[in-house]
């Protein structure tokens, strides 16, 4: 279940990977993403605006269908115990939503 703590273990690696890591080696990105060797497409600019996103989002809980593929209720917790005692059935699945704070 992704909570603060797992956003904020998000960001610090984003951080050490825009510190420690170049950007530019796609043979370093595929051993980290598991993927093919392909050229990441991100800039330093695009790290950096991602961290700051994850720090200004608000983490929220939706009750999904059992196949997670459309929101039971419409209804965003504050929390998963909230978002728990709302499921209905027990083929409910516990959805994370991030939300944009608006810009001011």
């Amino acid at each position: 279940m992704i909570q603060r703590q797992e956003i904020m273990l998000i960001r610090a690696a984003l951080q050490f990977w825009y510190e420690e890591m170049d950007l530019e080696d796609a043979d370093l990105f595929a051993i980290y993403s598991g993927g093919s060797r392909i050229k990441p497409p991100w800039r330093e600019e695009d790290i950096q605006r991602l961290r700051q996103q994850l720090n200004e989002a608000r983490l929220r809980y939706v009750v999904c269908q059992h196949d997670a593929a459309c929101v039971k209720n419409p209804r965003l917790f504050s929390t998963p115990d909230a978002a728990n005692q709302a499921m209905t059935d027990n083929s409910d699945q516990l959805g994370v939503v991030l939300v944009n704070t608006p810009a001011v």
